[in-house]
């Protein structure tokens, strides 16, 4: 797939912004399962370039899948969400509509990507939601491919201990492009949760 023009991306990076932490500040209207009105968009004047083509093309060629794009026909309206990633309260169920995971069959993997620079504040309070609803894990840790819950980049991956997390009673979900989101408790996993931690470019195991 060739690169996106360098204005798609921006617009990406723009509506991926808006939709997960700003669209209250902004003055937009947005539901509690995540869903914003095209015409509310548009109606705002920084947010005009998003025309309804726009955010079709936004939205299929995105390769993580980040976004919903729907008719509401009770509404009438077209419908634009972030499937995950939310840091605004008045969203609810990261953008409505989550699969709780109920048995650690139904994920048999759950890694958070990361960076050698977060990784000692991590050692000692463990993973923490931050400004976010959740924690992010990926159900997947191959390489050769795009995957939804961490970055390309990301250096070191912490394998989450599913069945002990469920068996705590503490929540996981799986959003609509499969990510895994976990509330942890008060926002933070603790390490104890953690199954192994990896360099994620030798493989070998990191101590924590």
């Amino acid at each position: 797939m060739p690169p996106k023009p360098h204005a798609d991306v921006q617009l990406s990076k723009k509506l991926s912004w808006l939709l997960r932490h700003g669209a209250k500040t902004e003055g937009i209207p947005i539901r509690a399962d995540g869903f914003v009105s095209v015409t509310d968009l548009q109606e705002h004047p920084r947010y005009r370039s998003f025309t309804l083509e726009k955010l079709q093309e936004i939205a299929s060629a995105d390769s993580k899948q980040r976004y919903t794009l729907r008719w509401n026909p009770e509404r009438r309206v077209h419908e634009i969400r972030a499937n995950q990633g939310h840091s605004l309260a008045v969203v609810e169920s990261e953008a409505g509509g989550l699969e709780r995971i109920d048995h650690m069959e139904e994920i048999p993997l759950a890694v958070h990507g990361t960076y050698y620079r977060h990784w000692e504040p991590i050692k000692t309070q463990g993973l923490s939601k931050m400004k976010r609803n959740h924690v992010h894990f990926a159900s997947s840790d191959k390489s050769n491919c795009v995957i939804s819950g961490f970055r390309s980049d990301c250096q070191i991956l912490i394998y989450l201990n599913v069945e002990k997390v469920l068996a705590d009673g503490i929540p996981i979900y799986r959003s609509s492009n499969n990510v895994l989101l976990c509330p942890g408790r008060n926002g933070l996993i603790s390490k104890s949760y953690f199954l192994r931690v990896v360099d994620r470019k030798t493989g070998q195991a990191l101590a924590y």
